[in-house]
C-alpha cells in the first residue's frame, strides 16, 4: 500500500507522525531538516503507520455500524451520563479512599476524560455507551490522578490495585474509542 504523507516543518527538536482519519500522514519535522531524512524516518515507521491506517480504517467500519449520534441523541446521551458518572465516581472514590472537588460531563472531541490540580475531574459524555467495566476503568484513571498528576509506575500501581481490569479496558478504548467520536455529527 502507498502512503501519502504531508512534511511540515516547524520549531521543533524530534520529528512525528500523525495519522489522520483520511489516512493521510503528516510528518512534523525541525526546521533545516532535509527531505530525504524525513522520508527515511516514514519508510523506518511504515509498519506503525499501516497499523495506524488499518485501526482508523477499522473504527470508521464501527462507527458506521452503530450509526451517527444526532443533537437529540447527544441530549439523552448527557442525561444518563450526569446521573450515571457521578454514581461511579464516587463509588470508587470510596472504594479508594480519594478525595476530589466537582465532576463536569461534557462532549469531548478527542479526550475521555481528565483531572485539574483543583480536584475537578472532566468526563466526556460518551463514556456511557461503552461497555460500563470501560467506564470505570476511566473513572479510576481520573480518580488515580488525584494522587498522582503523572502516569508513573506509582499511578498505575494504585490503578491496577483498585481496578485489576484496567489493562483489557484500556486495549479495548484504544482500539474501539475512536469510532464513538466518529459517530458524532457535527452541525
Amino acid at each position: 500500500m502507498e502512503i501519502t504523507y504531508i512534511i511540515q516543518k516547524f520549531r521543533r527538536c524530534s520529528m512525528s507522525i500523525h495519522v489522520a482519519d483520511d489516512k493521510k500522514v503528516i510528518v512534523k519535522v525541525p526546521l533545516g531538516t532535509p527531505t530525504f531524512v524525513a522520508e527515511k524516518f516514514i519508510m523506518e515507521k511504515k509498519d506503525w503507520i499501516m497499523k495506524q491506517m488499518k485501526k482508523a480504517e477499522n473504527q470508521t467500519a464501527l462507527a458506521d455500524s452503530m450509526g451517527p449520534l444526532t443533537e437529540e441523541d447527544i441530549k439523552q446521551i448527557k442525561k444518563k451520563a450526569k446521573k450515571v458518572i457521578p454514581e461511579r465516581v464516587e463509588y470508587y472514590a470510596k472504594v479508594a479512599d480519594i478525595s476530589y472537588n466537582k465532576i463536569f460531563i461534557r462532549l469531548q472531541k478527542s479526550r475521555w476524560g481528565s483531572c485539574s490540580v483543583d480536584g475537578n475531574l472532566n468526563f466526556n459524555c460518551l463514556l456511557v455507551l461503552m461497555p460500563p467495566e470501560v467506564l470505570d476503568s476511566v473513572v479510576v484513571h481520573k480518580l488515580c490522578h488525584r494522587r498522582h498528576m503523572n502516569h508513573s509506575r506509582e499511578f498505575y500501581d494504585e490503578v491496577f490495585r483498585i481496578f485489576p481490569n484496567y489493562k483489557r479496558c484500556d486495549k479495548w478504548l484504544k482500539q474501539n474509542g475512536g469510532a464513538y467520536f466518529k459517530r458524532v455529527v457535527e452541525n
